[in-house]
């Protein structure tokens, strides 16, 4: 499903897809897509154009801190999404 809600296809199970993903989905729409939400409640995968999957914010559950020994408060620190993510600056933010 097009993330407005169009149904474009069937998929194998949603165990065989990863938020972000373009290749292997098995569909051609005439331009790259992507897998930007996963609902395991519905059994939906929601595809997206490029620009859909880029965001200027994340909220984290888990974090693994490599260089501090607990978590810096009003300190401005260097984030990866993914291993081979070249990273970028983030902080702290309480509340939502």
């Amino acid at each position: 499903m097009l993330k407005d809600g169009t149904v474009v296809g069937k998929h194998k199970g949603i165990v065989h897809y990863t938020v972000g993903q373009r290749k292997g989905l098995g569909i051609a729409l005439g331009f790259p897509v992507f897998v930007l939400e996963i609902r395991p409640q519905t059994n939906e995968v929601v595809l997206g154009k490029k620009e859909d999957t880029l965001s200027t914010h994340i909220r984290i559950g888990e974090l693994n801190l490599m260089s501090e020994e607990r978590f810096p408060r009003n300190k401005t620190l260097w984030g990866k999404i993914r291993y081979n993510h070249k990273g970028g600056r983030c902080r702290h933010r309480t509340g939502g």
